[in-house]
């Protein structure tokens, strides 16, 4: 957990020491410095809510009351009002929204008078609240559980200002009711949790518009725990991702699962556990799924999170509402807005292995008539809040229907999830496996000397998902070109690979003070580093013969989840340059290295391939960059009886791998032109058995032409006629 200095604790403490009074809280912007300035008003115990630019200020907003504005100019942050506090009506008048309590026509009464007239609606209690009201739960279709029908499930204002999280959670009931296809409902169990936090919404139509908690008295005069910190997995981590300090917005409470709203979603998970989920908020417009809790740390099961949520290429959920920011959300691990611990949807992967997101609904704007900023004040429209449950709405019944199967599972944008494979090759090795695999016992790797080497992945997989587990491997290598998982049918070959290093390919940047050279690097002693409008672009690579072609890459960068407008583009070209196609984004931040994979199935024998990264203003580092195939012979072993071999005859790339069947005494390797001049003599220790010919050493290019390979070991002499017939060579 990180230190406190004593004064600031004191700070917090005398800002916290008081009760808030109700009508006190406001939006309110704050200048800020990138992402230090988050980050010291995340350990100050604010909610970021949105990031703007004023007057040419990065500009966050957030929410304040008279002592937290008071501990803000303490630490030097001067605060605009962005807006007068809203304050709540004097009787509960709203033609859309509806408080909890509210006789004939609140949550409570609604969600009674539904089950009584409809036989598809079924409601439940799960818990009770601090102050005693029900926590209810919603069943969609069969009253009974049965084993043979998943579940998944949809909630609601975990934070009470979100009032269109509630609406979203009560128009999907009664759409599911209606018109959920009856084949679909009959074979899930679907449940709507519309409120999780029914007393700190109740509160919010009767006294605080802009209140987000509970109403737990901490007994210190300040009320409230965040339920979306209060969850155990990864509870208390760090002061950044939820704070201890009783007073603030991000409060997690004394212990991990101390709330009884949050303790009535345990229990229900535990008796029915969900397949699949969605937890509703506002306001940003993302679609985040775990990890969320430190920077870089992925899934093992992201291309299923990304299958149904989309990227940022094939988002799943638009967003038509006027004048909104974005045409669609954001969709990506939960740390590319900022780190969060005790939240719900890390808890309820890590817990039950549920495929849990987090959609933060629309970024906000502007109300049609008054042009006014609406944030989580959404307008009491019916028009506009049915037009977020529609943009909503295919996602939740993606959801649905990839419950049956996730491995499976077809997103909105079309996107489907990948099978077990190979992530990254080095400087880390990233192997993602069926959850139900065994471990791999060994990696096989052929390094850039054409050294084989075998070492043990780490006995504990990196992470445990649903359907797959995630491994890794330092393998401590020179550089690794080649793996094979034995045992596991996976192999990969790296065709390039490029970090900026002296004595590389060259790579090409368009403009000036644009792409450069950082050792701020992952490996080696450079990276490449950016933060303009500049374009990196590869070398020319001959991927003829080659096919089932990936990029990899490690990256991190440091933008921001509210500024999508700054974003990294990568592009491909297979002709060398003339045309280009988008082939992923990244956006948001990201300050710690992780691994990338996208694949190129345009690159398949591509003679001109190229790859570039367009930079959009946001700071952005790239390593251990690399073309990669999952086709490679470089591991062909030969059997006892059958000699030596190639890895491709004729040749058409600058490398051949020459293997042959270990013996227990070193292997003579020679390389012979057809006219007789020995080119290569050399040996080869056992248990290595192969050895890698690097047409381009020396800086000269072997001619085209017939070659003879001849390998002496144990006794036997083994010849091979070899061809070569590259382009230009």
């Amino acid at each position: 957990m990180a230190r406190r200095t004593p004064g600031l604790l004191a700070l917090l403490l005398l800002a916290a020491g008081s009760a808030v009074a109700a009508q006190e809280l406001r939006l309110a912007q704050v200048p800020v410095s990138g992402r230090a300035g988050l980050d010291s008003l995340a350990r100050l115990g604010f909610e970021v809510a949105d990031l703007r630019t004023v007057a040419g200020q990065l500009t966050a907003v957030i929410v304040v009351s008279t002592q937290t504005e008071r501990l803000l100019a303490a630490r030097g942050y001067p605060v605009a009002a962005v807006e007068a506090a809203p304050a709540a009506p004097a009787a509960d008048t709203f033609k859309v929204f509806r408080s909890f309590d509210k006789p004939g026509t609140g949550i409570r009464a609604t969600l009674a008078a539904w089950a009584a007239a409809d036989t598809l609606i079924h409601v439940d209690s799960v818990g009770a609240s601090i102050e005693g009201r029900p926590i209810l739960a919603v069943k969609i279709g069969d009253p009974g559980d049965s084993p043979a029908r998943p579940n998944v499930l949809f909630m609601g204002t975990h934070h009470a200002r979100e009032w269109v999280s509630t609406e979203m959670a009560m128009r999907l009931i009664r759409w599911l009711a209606d018109s959920l296809p009856r084949p679909l409902l009959a074979s899930r169990d679907i449940w709507v949790i519309p409120v999780e936090n029914p007393d700190g919404y109740q509160y919010t139509f009767t006294a605080s518009r802009l209140w987000r908690k509970n109403r737990r008295p901490n007994g210190d005069g300040t009320f409230g725990v965040d339920p979306n910190r209060n969850y155990p997995a990864f509870w208390g981590v760090d002061n950044d991702g939820s704070s201890p300090v009783p007073g603030t917005e991000i409060y997690r409470g004394p212990a991990p699962g101390s709330e009884p709203e949050t303790q009535a979603v345990m229990a229900f998970h535990a008796a029915h556990p969900p397949v699949l989920a969605i937890s509703y908020h506002s306001y940003t417009g993302l679609v985040l799924y775990p990890y969320g809790f430190r920077y870089g740390e992925l899934a093992p099961d992201q291309t299923v999170f990304q299958a149904l949520a989309g990227t940022d290429l094939r988002p799943a959920v638009r967003d038509s509402l006027p004048a909104s920011t974005l045409s669609a959300y954001h969709p990506g691990d939960g740390w590319t807005l900022y780190t969060t611990n005790g939240e719900y949807t890390d808890w309820a992967y890590r817990a039950f292995g549920t495929i849990a997101f987090t959609t933060e609904l629309t970024s906000g704007c502007c109300t049609p008539d008054s042009g006014l900023y609406y944030g989580f004040v959404f307008p009491d429209d019916s028009a506009l809040v049915d037009r977020v449950f529609r943009d909503n709405l295919p996602l939740a019944l993606a959801v649905i229907a990839a419950a049956g199967d996730p491995a499976t599972a077809q997103g909105p944008s079309g996107l489907r999830p990948a099978g077990a494979r190979i992530e990254s090759v080095w400087p880390e090795v990233r192997i993602s496996l069926a959850a139900a695999a065994p471990a791999p016992f060994s990696l096989s790797v052929r390094t850039a000397s054409g050294q084989m080497v075998t070492r043990n992945a780490r006995a504990d997989s990196l992470w445990r998902g649903r359907l797959r587990n995630s491994w890794r491997s330092d393998l401590s290598t020179d550089a690794a070109r080649a793996l094979r998982v034995d045992g596991a049918g996976l192999a990969a070959e790296l065709v390039t690979i490029a970090g900026a290093e002296d004595g590389e390919p060259a790579w090409t940047g368009t403009g000036v003070g644009g792409w450069t050279r950082t050792s701020d690097a992952l490996v080696g002693r450079y990276a490449w580093y950016e933060a303009g409008n500049d374009t990196l672009t590869s070398p020319v690579v001959d991927l003829r013969g080659r096919t089932r072609v990936w990029l990899q890459l490690w990256t991190k960068y440091a933008g921001s989840g509210f500024a999508l407008q700054q974003r990294g583009q990568v592009q491909f070209s297979p002709d060398s340059g003339r045309t280009w196609s988008d082939v992923a984004a990244l956006a948001g931040s990201s300050p710690a290295w992780y691994p990338v994979r996208v694949d190129l199935p345009a690159a398949a024998g591509a003679a001109g391939a190229r790859v570039r990264f367009v930079d959009h203003g946001l700071p952005w580092w790239l390593d251990a960059v690399g073309v990669a195939t999952d086709s490679t012979a470089a591991f062909q072993l030969i059997a006892a009886a059958g000699g030596a071999d190639v890895s491709e005859n004729p040749v058409k790339g600058d490398q051949v791998v020459i293997s042959w069947a270990a013996g227990a005494a070193p292997a003579r390797v020679g390389i012979y032109t057809f006219t007789g001049e020995r080119l290569i003599a050399t040996t080869v220790a056992p248990p290595n058995n192969e050895y890698v010919w690097d047409l381009t050493a020396g800086g000269r290019r072997m001619p085209n032409g017939a070659y003879l390979v001849v390998v002496q070991v144990d006794g036997r002499v083994f010849r091979r006629r070899l061809f070569l017939t590259r382009t230009g060579a």
